[in-house]
C-alpha cells in the first residue's frame, strides 16, 4: 500500500510527490487543489502518512478542530509537521493575517496523556525552537536551562524565531 503526503496551505510552495492543497488556489499553479482544513478535507480517514503545515497554523481560526482533522487524516504512526513563528518573533506580529501567536508549549495540549487534551487526540509531541542573531546564543542557553523560565521571563529580550512541531499519531 502506498501512503500519501499532504501539504496543507501550500500557496505557491508546492512539493513534488505531495498532494498540495490550499484554500486560495493560485491560478497559475495547476498542481494545487482546493482544500480548507477548517471545513474538513475530502479524503478518507487514515489516508496520509505525512502532513505538512508550513507557516499555516497561525492563520487558522480554530486550531483544535484543525488538529482533530489532522488526526483523522493521519495513519497510526503518521507525522504532522507544523512550522510557525514563536510569539516572541517579530514575524509573528508583522503579518496582520495571523490569528494566533503561539508558544513553545501550545501544542502540548494535544499530547497523549495531557490533562489538557480534551480532544482525545493521541499524539506524541516533539518540538524544536529556533533562535537567530547574536543574542540567539544567550537565548539558547537560557532556554536550555529552563524552557518555561525563558518563555515567561526572557523571550521578548532574547527572541526566538520559529517553532517546529512534530505530532506523531499514536495507534
Amino acid at each position: 500500500m502506498r501512503f500519501k503526503k499532504l501539504n496543507i496551505g501550500c500557496g505557491t510552495s508546492t512539493k513534488q510527490g505531495w498532494i498540495n492543497v490550499d484554500k486560495y488556489v493560485p491560478f497559475d499553479i495547476p498542481e494545487v487543489v482546493f482544500g480548507d482544513i477548517e471545513e474538513g478535507l475530502q479524503y478518507p480517514d487514515e489516508s496520509f502518512d505525512e502532513i505538512l503545515l508550513d507557516n499555516v497554523i497561525e492563520h487558522l481560526n480554530d486550531i483544535p478542530s484543525s488538529i482533530q482533522e489532522i488526526h483523522r487524516l493521519l495513519i497510526p504512526g503518521g507525522v504532522c509537521t507544523l512550522i510557525t513563528p514563536h510569539f516572541s518573533s517579530a514575524s509573528s506580529w508583522r503579518d496582520p493575517t495571523h490569528v494566533h501567536h503561539l508558544s513553545y508549549f501550545s501544542f502540548d495540549y494535544f499530547a497523549t496523556g495531557s490533562r489538557s487534551n480534551y480532544l482525545g487526540t493521541k499524539f506524541k509531541v516533539e518540538k524544536k525552537l529556533s533562535f537567530g542573531g547574536g543574542f540567539g546564543l544567550i537565548g539558547r542557553l537560557l532556554f536550555k536551562l529552563s524552557p518555561e523560565r525563558w518563555e515567561n521571563r526572557y523571550s521578548f529580550i532574547f527572541r526566538a524565531s520559529s517553532i517546529k512541531i512534530r505530532l506523531i499519531k499514536g495507534s
